[in-house]
């Protein structure tokens, strides 16, 4: 999607806020690697995006949770939007090894 729109990931996060705005209650999610297809390293821009989609109130994400690097963005996203009072569950994780040292 990101190779083939200009303004594809725009449109996308302006309709997850408009949604939110709208129906704040409603919950979002959608596939984090839609958008890298025929992109190099795409795991950065998979890793980027869910960030900005976070920001802009995606609640989930269809990922790999075994994967250390995405989950260990999901729980540092959530603590600095402010959904994770005094960090614990950030904390919680990396004690528990979910997102692991990052080197």
């Amino acid at each position: 999607m990101l190779c083939t729109s200009e303004d594809g990931i725009h449109t996308v996060l302006r309709v997850i806020r408009e949604i939110k705005r709208q129906y704040p209650a409603i919950h979002i999610t959608g596939g984090a690697s839609n958008i890298s297809f025929n992109l190099p390293a795409r795991k950065f821009v998979n890793q980027a995006f869910l960030v900005l989609a976070m920001g802009a109130g995606m609640d989930s994400a269809i990922i790999n949770p075994l994967h250390k690097h995405m989950m260990g963005l999901i729980y540092a996203t959530e603590a600095l939007k402010g959904n994770d009072e005094y960090c614990i569950e950030y904390i919680n994780a990396y004690r528990e090894g979910l997102f692991g040292p990052v080197k």
